[in-house]
């Protein structure tokens, strides 16, 4: 038979057998050889190609696998299947620190400080009492002028003293003493001499043409006065002390036409008392 995709295959079957068995020797011959490379890496024996046992070969120097270099750096010379020696036979020599010397480590200095620090507290406690009295003096009350708060002053208080009417006290024994007066509006009679603080040897006239009964207190008047009280017929009814800030009210037993307030002691040191005469200064202009 002849086969229409192989010509002549049929012709020639036995060539075709003897070509084909040659080859397959070589095959199997190939696999044995390679079977017993891999036995003999292995370290075991097998049979070669013809099938007889061959003796245990020596395993090849590429199996022999050096180990790791120690670290002293000497390569292993064992072979492979002796026991690799210990690392301890060929240790590192451990480095020591060499011994410090002694002295340093304990400084005899540090004590010394200690003395001198005794010694420089000792004089703080005298320093401080040095210091204290430095503080302790503040400037005394008295001594700070505080502001005078603003208060009302009658207008009057601008008029020089040589520039006010003076009016006349005449005592039974003729003797006659003089006082500058000031003689405000009687819309100021409500201020008076409050705000003052000193009056320069002046005093203040408050008129009361039909008889007075009016009392005086001293509320923002903050010096001591003396204050005059003089009758319809002109003559001194009583003479009153006042002091400075008292709410006391003074007034007369009888009505009076003037009250004429002085600096205090004024009246009595020049013996003026009940009974005492006024006199008037001719063209004195006089409220209403």
């Amino acid at each position: 038979l002849r086969s229409p995709g192989c010509p002549g295959a049929a012709a020639r079957p036995g060539a075709m057998r003897a070509g084909a068995l040659p080859t397959r020797s070589l095959l199997v011959a190939l696999l044995v050889a390679l079977l017993a490379a891999l036995l003999a890496a292995c370290g075991g024996g097998g049979p070669d190609a013809d099938g007889a046992a061959r003796p245990e070969a020596p395993p090849p120097a590429a199996a022999t696998v050096a180990p790791a270099p120690t670290p002293t750096g000497t390569p292993a010379t064992a072979r492979a299947d002796e026991p690799p020696p210990a690392p301890a036979s060929t240790p590192l020599p451990t480095p020591r620190a060499r011994p410090e010397p002694a002295a340093p480590a304990a400084p005899a200095a540090t004590p010394a400080p200690t003395a001198p620090a005794t010694a420089t507290a000792a004089p703080t406690p005298a320093a401080t009492p040095a210091a204290t009295p430095a503080a302790l003096p503040s400037p005394s009350p008295e001594a700070t002028a505080e502001p005078r708060p603003e208060e009302p002053v009658a207008s009057t208080a601008a008029i020089p003293t040589e520039q006010l009417p003076r009016v006349e006290f005449v005592l039974a024994d003729g003797r006659v003493f003089s006082l500058p007066v000031e003689v405000p509006p009687r819309r100021e009679y409500g201020i008076g001499l409050s705000g003052r603080y000193e009056l320069e040897g002046r005093g203040m006239l408050f008129h009361y043409p039909e008889g007075g009964r009016a009392g005086f207190y001293m509320r923002n008047t903050h010096i001591d006065l003396s204050i005059a009280f003089v009758g319809l017929d002109d003559r001194v009814i009583a003479v009153r002390e006042m002091e400075a800030e008292s709410m006391e009210i003074v007034r007369p037993d009888r009505p009076y036409r003037y009250a004429i307030e002085a600096p205090s002691g004024w009246y009595a040191a020049r013996g003026i008392a009940g009974g005492s005469l006024l006199r008037l200064p001719a063209g004195i202009a006089l409220p209403e």
